[in-house]
């Protein structure tokens, strides 16, 4: 982005570069670079001054700065230059409460870092820094007495009784500040910072329309809650180029949870990310597990992800409602994760079976494909309801080395294309109580003695074709008596035992969604 010729001279009184638009740089209005005392008033005061001049750039040269929350304005760039590092205090007096949302919950909630409502065209740019410690922050904001009241708000909420404006304010106490929070805003850039630490979500793009994410490098790892980016109830978003190292999921996608999330009804659409390289977290991108408002038209691709505990996750539960559909992964690397590399579960809490109906999570039209798994705990979990079973979940040419295969349950359509996973021990391809399955080109190079490569249970209208049983298979494929499999253009020749059928007992080691993880 090229800087206004008026910004090399940082005159006192900032003047316009031909008619639009203006500059204003913050040490004319008494930042101190030196961190010796706080700018918040400076920053607020230039922020102003562009607001009053219809829009402009405000502009933050090299230094040391420490602040409070920045509420921007529309036509505003906040333009922080290479060697510009703001630290965010954790002080509960320079953020006032605000509406806003907190963990899929509308709610007052301290005001974030940098942001504002119902802005247009603004951009948050430059080579700078930002800095929030979060430790500090969940100091600040931990007394016990608070939290209680944040809980005892949310099951007012389920239970959909009445709510006191003094509840949800002392509520309210125990929140912590997003980073960046744009909310119902349209036209937002943010680019090229460098943002560190932080005391809950790092980039919170809260009923927004229209966003850009790019060439951002976030390191929040450790740190409770800092989620890099997430994408809520907001649609037309793109986010690429990017470095995550983050202390929870790194780009998650969500639309509102439980009953609030039901009363808003704010999907979460029409997203793409792509060309991202993510280290630890809880997940490198994440849909849920705040789905009420439903998740649709989404693009991920081109990822690297290396260390964090799941690689693509797609989770609900019962009771959160909500459609996630038309969906898809594509060209992934996932390496060393400790949980599933792929998980795709409505079991993300245990919560008690109930009749269908829009508390009913629904997952279907998912696509997963070229993705190159290495040394994780177990390369595919899916786990659907039985009362609504994930359906149309495509995976294709997937290639996985891990501890343990894919584990699949309450599916329907699941289709499995050119898929060849090597566990160190397991059966590769466990699926239960599925039906409508297509099991195409599906094959381990690591056979092991006594181990079916597919096992079938309860599981009906199932193709197995175009598979190939290496030198060391003593059995491909193990069903439940009664099971019909059609088969087609396979080659068992290396195997003992084509197929056998066995009761489910013989594999009762393997665990299903229903018993404790």
């Amino acid at each position: 982005m090229a800087i206004p010729a008026v910004i090399q001279g940082q005159g006192r009184n900032p003047v316009p570069q031909g008619t639009h638009p203006f500059t204003f740089n913050v040490l004319d209005y008494g930042a101190k670079p030196d961190g010796s005392a706080s700018s918040t008033a400076a920053f607020k005061s230039a922020i102003q001054a562009c607001a009053k001049a219809g829009g402009g750039t405000v502009f933050i040269p090299a230094g040391q700065y420490v602040s409070g929350a920045i509420e921007m304005v529309s036509n505003m760039t906040l333009y922080l230059d290479a060697g510009a590092v703001i630290r965010f205090a954790a002080n509960r007096e320079e953020y006032p409460m605000v509406k806003s949302r907190f963990e899929g919950v509308e709610t007052q909630a301290p005001a974030a870092m940098i942001g504002g409502y119902h802005l247009e065209n603004i951009a948050i740019t430059g080579r700078g820094t930002i800095v929030a410690e979060n430790p500090a922050w969940r100091t600040l904001m931990g007394d016990p007495s608070y939290r209680t009241a944040w809980t005892d708000l949310l099951g007012k909420l389920e239970r959909k009784e009445t709510v006191t404006d003094e509840q949800r304010a002392k509520a309210a106490m125990s929140l912590r500040a997003d980073f960046i929070r744009p909310v119902e805003s349209k036209n937002v850039l943010i680019e090229g910072i460098h943002i560190m630490g932080g005391p809950m979500w790092v980039l919170h793009i809260l009923y927004c329309e229209n966003v850009v994410i790019r060439n951002v490098i976030v390191e929040s790892f450790p740190g409770a809650n800092t989620d890099g980016v997430d994408v809520d109830s907001s649609r037309h978003v793109r986010i690429s180029d990017s470095y995550f190292d983050t202390g929870d999921d790194a780009i998650c996608l969500k639309s509102g949870k439980d009953a609030d999330g039901l009363r808003v009804n704010r999907p979460t659409e029409d997203v793409a990310i792509t060309n991202c390289t993510i280290h630890r977290g809880h997940g490198a991108v994440v849909l849920g597990s705040e789905t009420s408002g439903g998740i649709r038209n989404v693009v991920a691709s081109n990822i690297v992800s290396q260390g964090t505990d799941r690689g693509i996750r797609i989770k609900s539960t019962r009771g959160r409602g909500g459609v996630l559909e038309n969906i898809r992964f594509d060209n992934w690397v996932i390496e060393d994760t400790p949980y599933p590399a792929i998980e795709v579960t409505n079991y993300y809490t245990r919560a008690p079976a109930e009749p269908v109906s829009v508390r009913t999570p629904v997952f279907r039209n998912i696509a997963i494909s070229n993705v190159t798994i290495n040394r994780c705990k177990t390369a595919v979990s899916i786990e659907g309801l039985p009362e609504m079973p994930v359906e149309g979940l495509r995976l294709s040419d997937v290639v996985a080395t891990a501890n343990e295969g894919l584990r699949a349950f309450n599916t329907k359509g699941l289709e499995l294309h050119n898929v060849r996973i090597n566990p160190d021990g397991g059966i590769p391809f466990l699926i239960r109580d599925s039906t409508e399955l297509d099991l195409d080109g599906v094959q381990t190079r690591n056979p092991k003695p006594g181990v079916p490569v597919v096992r079938l249970d309860r599981s009906k209208g199932v193709s197995l074709r175009n598979s190939i049983a290496w030198p060391g298979t003593e059995m491909f494929l193990s069903m439940a008596p009664g099971m019909k499999v059609f088969l087609a253009g396979n080659d068992f020749g290396a195997a003992a035992t084509a197929s056998k059928e066995e009761e489910a007992d013989h594999w009762k080691n393997i665990n299903t969604p229903d018993k404790a993880r």
